[in-house]
């Protein structure tokens, strides 16, 4: 369902109906480049027929078009290099970003290890505190034990002191009786 436009245009003097599905404004403005092309070079040359006007015309603007259409060319092939250098980028961040994350993982991997390590060096640190306490306890404990064996040997020694002082009692109190009961016995005589 084109909807076709109809324009009247004049070119060279001539009138000719132009059909198409451009706008009656478009369709006017390619009527007057051709005009134009015609008028100038019908100007350039006086000896030439209408025909020969319209072909040189044809030529001129055929020329105007391989020239444009092989600028436009290049101009697709530049843009295309920066598409293409854009693309490679992308192939290469893309790439880096990989290899960022993987290097990421191995990081965060790292950094457990570390985190790891780092308590059981707190372990160990607290291992080696524990280790320095029990030996400064077990000096202590050493320097007690000592010391309690020397209480008990002085305990020892003055329990025999004791001991000897009761035998030395019991020495004494005999004797002490024995000397009361002879001195008893030569006051009753």
């Amino acid at each position: 369902m084109n909807n076709k436009n109809k324009v009247v245009v004049r070119i060279y003097g001539q009138e000719y109906t132009m059909v198409g599905s451009e706008s009656k404004e478009y369709m006017q403005r390619v009527a007057n480049f051709v005009d134009e092309k015609m008028i100038d070079i019908a100007r350039n040359s006086r000896k030439l027929s209408t025909s020969m006007v319209a072909v040189l015309t044809c030529l001129n603007i055929a020329d105007e078009y391989f020239k444009v259409n092989k600028e436009m060319e290049s101009i697709k092939e530049e843009a295309v290099k920066p598409l293409q250098e854009l693309e490679e980028t992308r192939s290469q961040l893309a790439a880096v970003l990989a290899d960022f994350e993987a290097k990421e993982i191995e990081y965060n991997k790292i950094i457990e290890q570390l985190t790891e390590e780092k308590k059981n060096n707190l372990k160990k640190d607290e291992c080696e505190m524990l280790k320095k306490e029990i030996e400064a306890l077990k000096e202590k404990l050493n320097l007690k034990e000592n010391e309690i064996q020397k209480v008990r040997n002085e305990n020892e020694e003055l329990q025999n002191k004791v001991f000897d002082s009761q035998i030395k009692y019991v020495q004494a109190r005999k004797e002490l009786d024995a000397f009361i009961e002879n001195f008893d016995e030569k006051s009753r005589k």
